[in-house]
């Protein structure tokens, strides 16, 4: 990577919608994801269904999702695509109907890749690689309403450019995220946006996060993890660790070949064991690998692709309510098209599905499971009209509770978020029961984390049964 724009490859004019032409997946570009296409599962194991939840066709702006899907506080499922022009923020619900929220221009951002995130505010934050005054990118804040602002344009100086993933909000109610560029060409950064003064930061700027492409993890010691695809000894790769202040803790350097993990190209997940999970585009048997990371930093391969079970897997992974990580390559399988992978925590292997033409190719994007208990994930091509599609994955899991911020302190707010909530009667916290809750919907409800309240699981209980949150909520001082 250098000071110019990263290897990061936008459709061909000539290739994009109305051509009548696909674009192309370049297999050695981290930002290009041209995600993953409409599905209908060939059974290939028990327990298990793909099924297209909405074809793009050539109308419009709702052209070739790409990037995670995320969940809203109304229970639509939110996300973005990559069309003609500069890309657009799409709201889906789960029968299907579909909405364009927001069309960018190039003043706007352009190419929003990395998908949205939805704050405690009741706004989504996200950024565009590129786009905005300089062209290096923008970060922006999206109301529930369709309302853009662009909250900070990169200038390519101190504040870097090219933006990674979306931003996360950590436990400080902060935003913070990072970019593959920095002000020098062996650089990347880390920045924090302030939501309640709009106040913006680089607290970090250094060859550990050179090339930052996936978006960062807050752990449960608090500090911001990231993976970097330039960083490291060899340049190979590495995971880096900085605290929210901008201090560079550790860094772990991924060794090359084919005995390295090579390239990570998305962000980590801290799973329920304690340990850290992410891809990398190359390594092993140079196709991609699934690599593990203790608490104390040291790095193994948990598993090598070997291209009949997928290869390339852009996509970062999803830990499900089964305990199993989840995942997709953008090729490889039984017919090259890419695949849906499960791997537990000690490395134990499956190939769900391999995808066919008809169905979709090349899956990218990181999958999301709604608290119905389905996993849902983009596609960028094919399906019924040939732009792409929406697709869910059914494990046969059952319906759970999430956390727009799984982390809080006696007397504060969480926010949950799942279905069922109206006639909702009570809500424990590990246990110790929640004094005062509010149902907002029958999709959101907020409670207060009560005194005593310990590190564990969150119960709601509905007129439907109890629902369990599929994290621990983290209680703080």
């Amino acid at each position: 990577m250098t000071s110019a724009k990263p290897s990061i490859t936008d459709c061909p004019a000539d290739t994009k919608m109305g051509s009548g032409a696909k674009p192309q997946l370049a297999a050695v570009s981290a930002l290009t994801l041209v995600a993953v296409a409409a599905l209908a599962l060939i059974p290939q194991a028990s327990a298990q269904t793909v099924e297209v939840v909405r074809s793009f066709n050539a109308g419009g702006s709702l052209q070739y999702p790409i990037g995670p899907i995320t969940q809203g506080r109304n229970g639509t499922l939110y996300g973005t695509t990559q069309s003609m022009e500069y890309g657009s923020i799409f709201s889906l619900r789960l029968n299907g109907d579909v909405t364009a929220t927001f069309a960018f221009d190039q003043a706007d951002g352009e190419i929003p890749y990395t998908g949205i995130t939805l704050g405690t505010d009741g706004n989504f934050y996200g950024t565009t690689e590129l786009g905005g005054a300089s062209n290096y990118g923008v970060l922006f804040q999206l109301a529930p309403d369709g309302a853009e602002t662009v909250l900070h344009q990169f200038t390519g100086a101190s504040d870097g450019s090219y933006p990674g993933g979306a931003p996360i909000e950590a436990s400080d109610g902060n935003l913070y995220g990072t970019t593959g560029n920095g002000p020098d060409s062996s650089e990347g950064t880390v920045y924090k946006y302030e939501p309640k003064t709009g106040a913006f930061t680089t607290i970090y700027s250094g060859s550990a996060a050179y090339g930052a492409l996936g978006p960062l993890l807050q752990a449960s010691n608090g500090n911001l993890y990231g993976t970097a695809s330039e960083a490291g000894a060899s340049n190979c790769g590495a995971i880096f660790q900085v605290t929210v202040s901008g201090a560079l803790v550790s860094e772990s350097a991924f060794p090359c070949g084919s005995g390295g993990t090579g390239d990570p190209v998305s962000g980590l997940i801290q799973a329920s064991n304690g340990e850290f999970y992410g891809v990398s585009k190359y390594g092993g048997n140079d196709l991609g690998t699934i690599f593990r990371m203790s608490a104390d930093g040291v790095v193994t391969i948990a598993h090598s692709f070997a291209g009949t079970d997928g290869e390339y897997p852009y996509g970062g992974l999803a830990q499900a309510t089964d305990g199993n990580l989840y995942g997709t390559a953008t090729g490889g399988g039984k017919r090259g098209l890419g695949t849906i992978y499960r791997i537990t925590l000690d490395g134990g292997f499956t190939e769900l599905y391999s995808f066919t033409s008809p169905t979709g190719e090349s899956p990218a994007g990181t999958l999301l499971q709604d608290t119905s208990g389905l996993m849902y994930g983009t596609a960028y091509l094919d399906a019924q009209y040939g732009y792409g599609s929406v697709y869910s994955l059914n494990m046969g899991l059952g319906p759970f509770i999430a956390f727009v911020l799984p982390v809080g302190s006696e007397g504060q707010s969480a926010q949950i978020l799942g279905q069922g909530f109206t006639g909702t009667s009570a809500v424990t916290f590990n246990g110790v029961p929640a004094t005062s809750f509010k149902v907002a919907s029958d999709t959101f409800l907020t409670a207060i984390v009560p005194s005593g309240a310990t590190t564990g699981k969150v119960v709601v209980t509905t007129p439907g049964g109890e629902l369990t949150s599929n994290v621990n909520f983290r209680i703080t001082q």
